[in-house]
This record gives structure tokens, sequence and C-alpha cells, in this order.
């Protein structure tokens, strides 16, 4: 817990996390990511499918940079008027409801926009917070989605992909 400020609002609880997982991936994992990458491609190029191909390459360009690119820690808030997240900053009326998935060592919170179009789940790691700590003072001021008790199938894919 913090007393510290964001726009005028008394933090009420916050923490510091990584803004993306920090995977360790080996030569092993680096050399199936050729292999595939490699093999779609040549699938792309031999069926004439050239918009594949740049998906193919884009992706491949995607995962090069973030692989590159170190995570960045990050602070989540919840304040008295609103939940603030990196740089960004959540009115309660702008947030629909909050969940966690909660099965060791993946310990999330995800916050769901109410019209955030693309962006309108924003997942926040835990790292050594109290989930009930969390849900006692987020509960005060969000609804809880107690029926989603699943993480999400695209950071479950992400996760074993090491993506």
């Amino acid at each position: 817990m913090a007393d510290e400020s964001i726009g005028g609002d008394r933090e009420i609880i916050s923490w510091e996390y990584l803004d993306r997982p920090n995977y360790s991936r080996g030569p092993v994992w680096h050399a199936v990511m050729v292999i595939v990458g490699i093999s779609l491609l040549t699938y792309a190029v031999y069926s004439a499918n050239f918009l594949f191909a740049l998906i193919v390459i884009m992706f491949g360009l995607v995962i090069y940079v973030t692989s590159t690119v170190r995570p960045r820690p990050s602070r989540f808030s919840v304040t008295e008027d609103g939940i603030a997240i990196g740089d960004d900053f959540y009115r309660f009326r702008e947030v629909d409801r909050f969940w966690f998935f909660y099965e060791p060592p993946v310990k999330s919170l995800y916050i769901h926009l109410k019209d955030g179009g693309f962006s309108s789940r924003i997942r926040v790691d835990l790292e050594d917070q109290d989930p009930n700590s969390v849900r006692n003072v987020l509960g005060q001021f969000v609804r809880e989605d107690l029926k989603e008790i699943d993480e999400p199938i695209s950071d479950t894919v992400s996760r074993i992909l090491k993506i």
C-alpha cells in the first residue's frame, strides 16, 4: 500500500510489475521458431499466397523486436478516483469489471474497460500482491466478474509459445 499521489488522488493500493512477461528463450526455442517460420513461408510461396507470406514475415519481425526489447517496469495503482496502469489513467466509470486468474506461478489481474475497443482487456501481473487485498480494495469501486475463472486463450497461447 502507498500514500503517494497520482493526479491529486491518494493511492489506496499499488505495486510495480513488468509491462510484459520476460520469457527465457533458449537455442532450442529459437531453432524451432526459425524452422516453423521458414516452413510457413515456404508453404505461402508454394501456394502463391503472398498475403500469408507477408503476415508470416511481419509476425517474425514482431517476435524478433519484442525479444530484443527488455520488459519495462510499470506501476499499477488504485486511487480514490480510478485506476492508474503505467502512464494511463482510467476513471472507475470507464471500467466495466475485473477478475483474477490465479494458478501459481501465473497470477494475473484482468481489467475490462467499458468502451476500450480492441484494447478493452488489460492484464496486470500481481507479483507478490495478495489477491484478496486487491479484491477488497478494487471491489469497493468496480464489479468483480466471478464467472471469469480461466486465463484468456490468447494469454495461454502466448505463455506456452513464449511470445
